[in-house]
C-alpha cells in the first residue's frame, strides 16, 4: 500500500483531481474504479472523487507499487526525489545562477545552451537543474517548475514559482500582460529607423523544418508587438534593445526577421553568419507584480561576456 498525506498546498482541491496528477497514466475511469472498489481510500474511508481534501487527510492507494508502476490502465508515475545539492557533475557552463530567491520566486540567470525543459536528446534543463537544487515546496503532485519559457539558445531571466500559489499567480501574470520584459539581441544590418515598434501578427507555420522559421509574419496570426531602439552598432552588426508587448512563441526572433536584421546566429530565421551553434538574445531585466504581495518588483541581469556588442553599464 502507497500513502500520502495531504499537505496544505492539497488542501481544498477534489479528491479526483488530485488522483489525476498522481496516477498520470491511468485513465480517469480507471481512476473512479479504483474509488468504487475501494482500492483507494482516504484515512481508511471509502470516498467519492468529488470530496474536498483537508489538510492532514491520508490517501491510501491499496494497489502493490508495481501495479501502480507497471501498466497505464493502473500506472502512477512514482513521486520526484528532492535531493539536497545539485548533480555534481553538472557543466559549469550550463548552470544557472540565483539572481533572487525568496520564499514563493526564484529567479535564474539562464545560461545560453541550456534548456528549459527536458526531452528527448536533451541531457541538462532547468527543470532537472531545479529537481536536483531542492529549491521550494515539493509534495507528491507538485514541484517548483519554470513559469514561463526561453529558447535553449537565449540567455537571461527565467523564473520559478517556489509554491503552487506563487507558481500560479506568476503564470496568471505572464498571461495577463503584467510583466515589462527588456531583452537585448545583437542583429545583423540595422533596423530602418533608430527606435521604433513592430506590430506584425504571428502564426505557426505549418510543417515547420528544423532549419526554418517555426513562426512567420501573418496577418491572420496572433497580435504581436516589439518595442525596439538601438542601442550600439559597428561592422554590421547592431545591438538593439528590445521591449515585446506579447510574449509569443519566437516572437523576438521572427519580428527581427522581418524588419530586415536577424539576430546574429539564428539561422533558423535568415542570418547569414554563425554564432557557434547559438544566437545573440539575452532577457535582461523584468518587472513584474510579486506573486504573494502584489509589490512591484525589478530583477536584473547583464548580457553574457563575449558579446561582440554589449549595452553601456547603466543602460
Amino acid at each position: 500500500m502507497r500513502e500520502v498525506v495531504v499537505t496544505e498546498h492539497e488542501a481544498g482541491q477534489r479528491l479526483d483531481r488530485l488522483l489525476r496528477k498522481l496516477l498520470r497514466n491511468t485513465p480517469l475511469g480507471a481512476i473512479f474504479r479504483l474509488l468504487r472498489s475501494g482500492a483507494i481510500r482516504i484515512d481508511g474511508r471509502k470516498v467519492g472523487g468529488d470530496l474536498r481534501l483537508v489538510a492532514g487527510m491520508r490517501l491510501e492507494l491499496r494497489v502493490p507499487d508495481g501495479d501502480l508502476s507497471a501498466t497505464p490502465a493502473t500506472g502512477a508515475r512514482p513521486p520526484r526525489r528532492a535531493v539536497s545539492a545539485a548533480p555534481t557533475a553538472w557543466p559549469a557552463a550550463l548552470t544557472p545562477c540565483v539572481v533572487h530567491r525568496d520564499d514563493d520566486l526564484l529567479a535564474l540567470a539562464k545560461p545560453a545552451g541550456l534548456a528549459v525543459h527536458g526531452g528527448s536528446g536533451v541531457r541538462h534543463s532547468v527543470a532537472a537543474w531545479l529537481d536536483g537544487a531542492g529549491f521550494g515546496v515539493r509534495t507528491s503532485t507538485w514541484h517548483p517548475a519554470p513559469a514561463h519559457r526561453l529558447d535553449r539558445a537565449t540567455s537571461g531571466l527565467l523564473l520559478v514559482g517556489l509554491q503552487p500559489a506563487a507558481t500560479r499567480a506568476l503564470a496568471a501574470s505572464f498571461r495577463d500582460g503584467a510583466v515589462a520584459k527588456t531583452y537585448y539581441a545583437v542583429v545583423e544590418g540595422a533596423p530602418p529607423t533608430r527606435a521604433g515598434e513592430i506590430d506584425a501578427p504571428l502564426a505557426l507555420r505549418p510543417n515547420a523544418t528544423a532549419d526554418g522559421p517555426k513562426v512567420v509574419v501573418d496577418p491572420a496570426g496572433e497580435v504581436a508587438r516589439t518595442g525596439y531602439e538601438v542601442v550600439a552598432a559597428t561592422d554590421g552588426l547592431t545591438l538593439v534593445r528590445l521591449q515585446p508587448r506579447e510574449g509569443r512563441q519566437h516572437q523576438l526572433r521572427a519580428h527581427l526577421a522581418h524588419l530586415g536584421c536577424p539576430i546574429l546566429g539564428d539561422r533558423r530565421y535568415g542570418a547569414r553568419r554563425g554564432a557557434g551553434g547559438g544566437f545573440f538574445l539575452h532577457c535582461a531585466a523584468l518587472v513584474l507584480p510579486h506573486p504573494r504581495t502584489g509589490a512591484p518588483i525589478k530583477l536584473a541581469t547583464p548580457v553574457p561576456a563575449g558579446w561582440p556588442l554589449s549595452p553601456p553599464s547603466s543602460s
